[in-house]
């Protein structure tokens, strides 16, 4: 009887490995979930012994499905690598085939068919030809591509272990498209101030090398002297066209400090809790993280994982030390036996009216969807921080031009003044 090996998790959360003896994986899988575990990999782990005589070099040479020997390289085995639509559409199209009740290998075969030689064709051939050699959806897909991060790959796990991998891959791919609905949103939200930044530097160097030089010229020439604000005007310009490049290196001294700072390990944690603060823009970058970790632990619990398990990968889309410092703490709660609600609300990451919706979830036993809800919410709410700070943004930058136009109008007015005034005195 073959022997199959796996990892699972405990009723307790824990991960634990061994093997087991069964018919066939189906069977693997269902005697490990009677015995209250939660497999995500089951695979053939007993191999046949060598045949006596055959060497290392001998078995490596011996040929496989496709004609090539074990040590020759599979032709474009390199990385294939999926931006983020490419990875949505594969992940959708994927669970389309498999929800119309087709085979994993039947759905990634009439994939790579039905590609023009791109990359979808591509990663469906790879994953394929993994699968037809005994590796498990969730392997090979680390195998096929560094795009299918960890949390992809995990998803497919509870899915292939369970039965559900069409239900699985569907709830990926809306995860994704919502994951790439929320960073259209805040690029199309940043064109109009980056619109408007841009011109305001334009105007601004404008004003300084062309137009101040030539005005300050005719003042020179103005009886009376130049006024006390022009002439600070005029003395600015000059000090701007004079030591241009030493601010401009001095600002690049500064960013680089900044950065390095930034990225150390005493002022990271430093910087990355102070920007959760900043007015405006820290409620945008909660809002954001509130609505990938609320819908990542909904994809995970509700594609079959233990919630702790479902905590410890969720806790990684975050790269802020702070966030996940807090997160280290909620995970801490939940293995020691306290509920989720009560571990969220020791943090200062979660606000009221998100932990009374998982507290919700608890008492009706529909955590993953009381989490999925609240993931929706959270991204309302990022989208009203969005329009907040674009709201903001937008007058500051109209204001700053506003001075800068203001600046340039007083100038002409004094000098039409004055050179009235000087034609009345002759007369």
């Amino acid at each position: 009887m073959p022997t199959f090996a796996y990892q699972a998790s405990d009723a307790a959360g824990r991960d634990v490995s061994g093997s087991i003896e069964a018919p066939d994986r189906a069977s693997a899988v269902r005697q490990l979930t009677g015995r209250g575990l939660q497999p995500f990999q089951v695979k053939e782990g007993a191999a046949k012994a060598p045949v006596r005589g055959v060497g290392k070099a001998a078995a490596a040479s011996k040929p496989t499905a496709k004609g090539r020997t074990a040590a020759e390289p599979e032709p474009g085995s390199g990385p294939i690598k999926l931006s983020g639509k490419q990875l949505q559409l594969f992940t959708e199209e994927l669970a389309e085939l498999l929800e119309a009740g087709m085979r994993l290998e039947q759905a990634l075969k009439l994939m790579e068919g039905k590609g023009t030689a791109g990359t979808h064709s591509r990663i469906a051939a790879r994953l394929g030809s993994l699968i037809r050699e005994g590796h498990p959806f969730s392997s090979a897909l680390k195998q096929a591509s560094p795009s299918f991060n960890e949390l992809f790959c995990a998803v497919a796990a509870a899915g292939e272990a369970g039965g559900s991998l069409s239900e699985s891959m569907k709830r990926q791919g809306m995860y994704l498209a919502k994951v790439r609905e929320l960073k259209s949103q805040v690029a199309v939200a940043l064109i109009y101030p980056g619109f408007l930044g841009f011109s305001a530097v334009a105007v601004t160097i404008l004003f300084t090398t062309f137009l101040i030089p030539r005005l300050s010229g005719m003042m020179s020439r103005m009886r009376g002297g130049v006024p006390k604000g022009v002439q600070l005007i005029l003395d600015f310009s000059a000090f701007m066209r004079g030591y241009w490049w030493m601010l401009l290196a001095g600002a690049a001294l500064l960013g680089l400090l900044f950065w390095v700072w930034s990225g150390s390990k005493k002022g990271r944690p430093v910087w990355d809790e102070t920007k959760l603060k900043i007015p405006f823009f820290g409620n945008v970058l909660m809002a954001n993280f509130h609505t990938q970790f609320l819908e990542t632990l909904a994809s995970l619990t509700g594609g079959g994982l233990p919630l702790l398990k479902g905590l410890e990968l969720a806790s990684r889309i975050s790269a802020n030390l702070f966030i996940q410092k807090q997160l280290v703490n909620v995970i801490d709660g939940v293995r020691d036996g306290s509920a989720l609600s009560r571990s969220l609300e020791k943090t200062s990451l979660f606000p009221m009216n998100l932990l009374e919706m998982v507290r919700i979830g608890e008492h009706t036993g529909d955590i993953s969807g009381t989490l999925r809800r609240a993931a929706d919410r959270c991204g309302r709410e990022l989208e009203k921080s969005l329009e907040k700070l674009m709201a903001m943004l937008q007058p500051m930058i109209i204001l700053v031009m506003a001075g800068l136009v203001g600046v340039m109008a007083y100038m002409m007015i004094t000098i039409i003044y004055d050179t009235v005034a000087t034609l009345n005195s002759r007369r």
